[in-house]
């Protein structure tokens, strides 16, 4: 599979499962997520998964210190609706890494271990995203804004090209590199993700 080199650079995120390791999934729970798992959900990569990306890395770091996460302890609140915008793609990428899951997710064995009722939205928070540690009510509030980074300016019009089809084949190289370097431009910086996120 041949994917951007730069996926690779970013540092993956450490989580403990505790129902990987009690159902023998993975023997000492510890799961490794890559900005490339995300990918692989979405279906692509954008300024939109890369700020899922973000969120997920600096809110559960800002959670928990050097201490690993446990997948399954975090509930995740979205300001909007899940039909609004861009929410669901969020929700969904960070509960990739969380394990958040609306009433659809796993509901658990024997009270334990449960997945489902942890992602909501249209909720009365301050930011875009709230992540809540669900052991001790510790939360976090983020907003993710890319608008510092822009886009190529021959961006937009190939883009309603693309729409209409008459999109020629240099273009869509042209198109597809000019939209990861923005994407590359976001994740590989760190010194902006300041920028970029903002905690309420």
């Amino acid at each position: 599979m041949k994917y951007p080199d730069f996926f690779d650079n970013i540092a993956p995120i450490q989580m403990f499962d505790p129902l990987a390791q009690q159902l023998g999934a993975v023997a000492d729970g510890q799961l490794t997520y890559t900005y490339l798992d995300m990918v692989k959900l979405a279906g692509h990569s954008c300024p939109t998964v890369a700020g899922a990306w973000i969120m997920s890395d600096l809110g559960l770091r800002k959670l928990h210190g050097d201490a690993t996460p446990t997948r399954g302890n975090i509930k995740i609140e979205m300001l909007g609706g899940l039909d609004e915008g861009v929410n669901g793609v969020i929700a969904q990428c960070i509960g990739l890494v969380t394990g958040a899951a609306n009433e659809g997710g796993f509901k658990g064995l024997g009270g334990n271990y449960a997945r489902n009722n942890r992602l909501f939205f249209d909720c009365n928070i301050n930011g875009e995203v709230r992540l809540t540690r669900i052991d001790n009510g510790q939360n976090i509030m983020m907003r993710f804004d890319p608008s510092s980074i822009p886009f190529h300016p021959q961006l937009r019009p190939l883009m309603q090209k693309m729409g209409k089809g008459c999109i020629e084949n240099e273009e869509k190289v042209f198109f597809a590199t000019e939209w990861q370097n923005r994407v590359k431009k976001i994740l590989t910086q760190p010194n902006r993700w300041a920028q970029l996120i903002t905690f309420e």
